[in-house]
């Protein structure tokens, strides 16, 4: 006999029915019962008096039933507490904004502070940064030119960058992300204890690059941790201290920088534009850092200088100057408002493969023969009389270029070249006065 048909005779023979009569009959019982126990009395009498009382076969059967009554309890109050990944979708998607703590942790390159982060909407932003000055960066992508702020209170200074073209834009949010993962494809992970409180764990992995880990308040059904690695890049992202529906005053989102602060303005234009041939001047004109040409070298046949957006998807104009060898090689070096060492910060965990005389650096890129193929492509769109895009080659690869002064360029090169013609190279790139 199957062990529940046991308990179906057992709960029939003692005809117990879940039911207001029961509860009345306990708890009868239970208020008739001695009011006070004798403290005096001894573990020998409560064992004898125990063992006496289980020798009747009916209070045996009914304290069978009363354990397995209260596992049933025990049982449906567990379930009930169960989160399914549904249940977190739709309280996310009751709320519009959040606060939490973020942190990037990475195996290698400099380390990131910490941020508050008050997520007003998918388009505005504040990030308070607990650095030495207290930084803030405040984002605002609701116009057609969208603005990014970052206030140095301690210095009084500000930069204020004006992205022509980019928005109206919706914010990459990690929450929002959050929100699309699909209830088959997005994993139970069990439970932990964090400050005295049971979470309840769901793990999502859409693809090589991005794993998800999200820790849920089972009273809340809204996220208490996330953390989100990057396997490929080396970094885990987490987020914690979530406050959901905070509040906080209008004027923090603001874009006005205070009278009081020494303003930098930085204009990057990502309006459309057809691709065309430039000068120097035009790439001089274009940048806000440094820009830079190739000189003369005996084994360049032919140097064009273009204009075009960029093929990584970012929407900002990029400068191209396309080289082609005598050995039949396609060199492609980029330059752009982004490129720079402050922004770029990723580049110093890669590898240095060369260092020249000049103190000009080159690292590896870890998607290099991607990046290469994106910008190899791009030139021959645009000068396909030049360059055949069929001939993208197998052995193409990049080369991260940091200059002394901090100016980063980036080279895509069709075919393998040599250290020796990589420093040649580098050493005749000659800044645009």
């Amino acid at each position: 006999m199957r062990p529940a048909d046991n308990i179906d005779q057992l709960i029939k023979k003692l005809q117990l029915k879940a039911s207001a009569d029961l509860d009345k009959r306990i708890h009868d019982k239970i208020s008739n019962a001695p009011a006070k126990l004798n403290m005096k009395e001894t573990v020998v009498t409560r064992s004898y008096i125990w063992s006496n009382i289980m020798k009747n076969p009916m209070t045996k059967l009914a304290a069978a039933a009363v354990i397995i009554i209260a596992a049933f309890i025990g049982i449906n109050q567990f379930d009930s507490s169960n989160v399914v990944w549904a249940q977190v979708v739709e309280q996310l998607n009751n709320h519009t904004k959040y606060k939490c703590r973020q942190r990037v942790v990475r195996e290698q390159g400099p380390e990131l502070p910490t941020m508050q982060i008050y997520h007003l909407n998918l388009q505005q932003r504040r990030q308070e940064v607990e650095d030495e000055n207290g930084t803030i960066h405040i984002i605002d992508m609701r116009g057609e030119d969208a603005i990014t702020v970052e206030l140095d209170p301690t210095h009084k200074k500000a930069t204020v960058t004006e992205l022509l073209g980019f928005g109206p834009r919706k914010d990459p949010d990690i929450i929002e992300m959050v929100k699309q993962f699909e209830q088959e494809s997005t994993e139970r992970l069990g439970t932990k204890k964090v400050n005295g409180k049971v979470l309840q764990g769901f793990r999502h992995q859409p693809n090589e690059n991005n794993d998800f880990t999200v820790w849920v308040d089972p009273g809340t059904k809204l996220p208490v941790e996330i953390e989100l690695k990057h396997p490929t890049r080396g970094q885990t992202i987490f987020m914690d201290e979530f406050e959901f529906d905070f509040e906080l005053a209008p004027s923090a989102f603001s874009t006005d920088v205070p009278d009081d602060y020494e303003v930098k303005t930085i204009i990057n234009d990502y309006r459309p534009v057809e691709p065309k041939e430039i000068t120097a001047e035009d790439i001089r004109d274009g940048l806000y850092h440094t820009a830079y040409m190739i000189g003369n070298l005996p084994w360049i046949e032919k140097q064009i200088t273009i204009q075009t957006i960029d093929p990584l998807g970012s929407r900002a104009i990029v400068y191209l100057i396309a080289l082609q060898n005598n050995d039949g090689n396609t060199i492609v070096i980029v330059q752009g408002e982004y490129y720079d060492l402050e922004r770029m910060i990723w580049i110093p965990q890669q590898q240095v493969v060369l260092e020249t005389p000049s103190g000009a650096k080159l690292y590896t890129h870890p998607n290099g023969a991607i990046y290469a193929q994106y910008y190899l492509k791009s030139f021959a769109e645009a000068k396909p009389d030049l360059f055949d895009v069929e001939k993208i080659s197998e052995d193409r690869f990049t080369r991260m270029i940091v200059m002394p002064d901090g100016t980063v360029l980036g080279l895509a090169s069709n075919k393998k070249m040599s250290d020796e013609k990589l420093q040649e190279l580098v050493e005749a790139l000659k800044e645009v006065e």
